[in-house]
């Protein structure tokens, strides 16, 4: 097996394949002959002395050996995309695109207002925000698909070359309707309402199932929503208490249509974090991080 005299065109037209399943699919996506593509496919198994594809009458398979270059090639391809977006976020600071994983409940409660005012100072840089889930998030970040997220914790990191630099927290509280007529000043009290709470696996959950339980309080929610947005409305239309980030609801107590619920209790804050590859970082998300999020990194 020699590397060495590989040509780059063949990991291509192997990518393709792999990818379509069918030489005459690639062949089509390329505007290559299928003899040229089965040609091509030949002479890289046999500079590299395996077997990359199974063949039948039906179509055509990976073999194991196939399975593995397609992931490292898959991995390298990333990595160019990459480097790409590094070296013309390099050349021009004030046009591109800052990709930013995150989840919507951090957005309203954090980032928006941080991208209202990037906007105003650097009109032309456009930002696009994607949300999933903490793991699908950090596995987009270790392949470069994102320039860096911004999550809560706790976040489990599998991967050794991202770092979590802890940027804020945020307050959380319990909210009722300004029509719930409760008098609810202690956990305690919370057991006898019908409680609005975020799901079981979201940070926010955790943290405050960790106070009940030190605090003894038992609370089975009535409702359990995935988002923020969906435990507001219901407290609005007084369908029960929920629990958010306390500024997530700000304007709603400016109209006198929510009340916050003062308790002695100390609730949990909601711990926020920037999430990135050490040594890789776009010149624009530099530029956002610095000006907006305010952290240094890479020194």
């Amino acid at each position: 097996m020699h590397m060495d005299n590989i040509n780059l065109n063949s990991l291509k037209i192997f990518l393709e394949v792999a990818s379509s399943s069918s030489f005459l699919e690639a062949a089509n996506k390329l505007y290559i002959s299928q003899p040229a593509i089965s040609k091509s496919i030949s002479k890289l198994e046999e500079d590299l002395s395996v077997k990359l594809f199974y063949r039948a009458n039906k179509g055509i398979l990976l073999t194991p050996s196939g399975e593995v270059l397609l992931r490292y090639l898959k991995e390298s391809k990333d990595l160019l995309q990459a480097c790409e977006r590094v070296l013309l976020s390099m050349n021009d600071t004030e046009e591109g695109t800052i990709i930013v994983g995150i989840q919507s409940h951090i957005v309203r409660n954090y980032l928006m207002k941080r991208i209202e005012h990037f906007r105003q100072i650097h009109p032309n840089i456009k930002i696009k925000l994607i949300d999933l889930s903490t793991a699908e998030l950090l596995k987009l970040l270790e392949k470069r698909a994102v320039d860096f997220v911004i999550d809560s914790s706790p976040i489990e990191n599998i991967y050794k070359n991202i770092k979590i630099q802890q940027i804020c927290n945020l307050e959380t509280s319990f909210i009722k309707s300004s029509k719930n007529t409760s008098d609810i000043k202690k956990l305690k009290d919370l057991e006898n309402e019908c409680m609005i709470l975020p799901v079981d696996r979201s940070s926010l959950r955790k943290s405050l199932n960790v106070i009940l339980k030190e605090s003894d309080v038992k609370i089975v929610p009535k409702l359990e929503f995935e988002t923020e947005e969906l435990i507001i409305d219901a407290v609005r239309r007084n369908i029960g208490v929920g629990y958010v980030v306390k500024d997530a609801v700000n304007y709603l107590v400016q109209e006198n249509l929510v009340d916050y619920i003062d308790l002695k209790s100390k609730l949990p804050e909601l711990e926020i974090n920037l999430i990135y590859v050490e040594n890789y970082i776009t010149k624009l998300a530099e530029i956002f991080i610095k000006e907006e999020i305010k952290v240094q990194i890479n020194e």
